[in-house]
């Protein structure tokens, strides 16, 4: 006979949208749903290694809104990504925009990213309090961040959750890559927006996915260089985002796609949002994972991790905590 089914939770990026992440936790979590393993990317590092180390979603969500009410917040220069309400930007797009108007041009040419690093650091830690270990949270956790030397995607399951958490949602050009030993990190949703496989790469048998993103949009044109490259990116990251559902048992969908990735104004919304999602499926999840269960129990089933992306683990030494 096998072993108890381990239930991994992916939680993807999405900025603002990722609210709704902690409005699915607080229903999985009065359904009695705590997960084995959870992994997140950007935003859902964010959430996710909150969750992970305290597995309470009220504390995360008053975390939440004390820092986004906080001065570190302001001070990351959030304001500046404001959006105009006939505007439905990406980050991407959001970089361009700024640089494009002339906003902070010249630091957007002389530095790696518009907000500093220092700034950056203090926002992230703020939310969490104080920097801990990866180690020291009470469910196994792993952020996703993507290398831009090696090209590949880097699982950070060890060290300073301050410092994975901050690669992981360091969104290029707005936010400045991590720097340590070989690696150069930004955000995870480059490689894995959705990240399903770390959670099976930690040990997960089945995988419940929390989908954030937005469906592509139809285009009316371009005018400039910018839009032609952000047009571009956008259909990139669209496709990458339909491989990595792909790889989740359990899709859970939070009606977020008007929402900009910048509005963290309307949080209350967005964590509405996730809620409703996941009450309209906890029925069907709770089905599921029974017959799952089931099957589990008299059969060793594991899927087959997907070869078609380049992954690291990050070696145990990755990140030394923050003082």
């Amino acid at each position: 006979m096998g072993k108890r089914m381990k239930i991994g939770l992916a939680l993807g990026g999405g900025g603002a949208r990722g609210l709704a992440h902690i409005g699915v936790l607080k229903v999985l979590e009065e359904n009695g749903i705590i997960p084995d393993i959870i992994c997140g990317t950007s935003i859902g590092a964010v959430v996710g290694g909150k969750y992970a180390h305290i597995p309470s979603w009220r504390v995360v969500w008053e975390d939440v809104v004390r820092a986004i009410e906080g001065e570190a917040f302001k001070k990351a220069g959030m304001e500046l990504f404001e959006e105009e309400e006939d505007e439905r930007k990406n980050p991407f797009q959001e970089f361009l925009k700024v640089v494009e108007k002339g906003i902070l041009y010249s630091r957007a040419i002389a530095s790696t990213s518009l907000v500093s690093l220092k700034a950056y650091m203090e926002a992230v830690k703020d939310f969490f309090g104080r920097d801990f270990l990866i180690e020291e949270t009470r469910i196994p956790f792993a952020a996703v961040a993507t290398d831009l030397i090696k090209g590949a995607e880097v699982i950070i399951t060890r060290g300073s959750m301050v410092k994975a958490v901050a690669a992981s949602a360091a969104i290029p050009g707005i936010f400045p890559p991590i720097k340590w030993h070989d690696f150069l990190l930004v955000d995870g949703g480059w490689t894995e927006v959705l990240p399903a496989t770390c959670a099976r790469l930690l040990g997960a048998d089945f995988v419940i996915g929390v989908w954030i993103g937005r469906d592509i949009s139809e285009f009316s044109g371009v005018s400039n260089s910018f839009e032609v490259v952000s047009r571009a990116d956008e259909i990139t990251r669209h496709y990458l985002g339909v491989l990595r559902k792909s790889e989740c048992d359990f899709i859970i969908e939070p009606d977020v796609g008007k929402f900009v990735w910048s509005e963290f104004d309307k949080k209350e919304e967005i964590f509405v949002r996730g809620e409703e999602a996941a009450e309209e499926r906890i029925g069907e999840l709770k089905k599921k994972l029974k017959q799952e269960n089931l099957k589990k129990l008299f059969r060793s089933r594991k899927r087959k991790i997907p070869e078609h992306f380049k992954i690291e683990i990050a070696k145990p030494d990755f990140l030394k905590k923050e003082e």
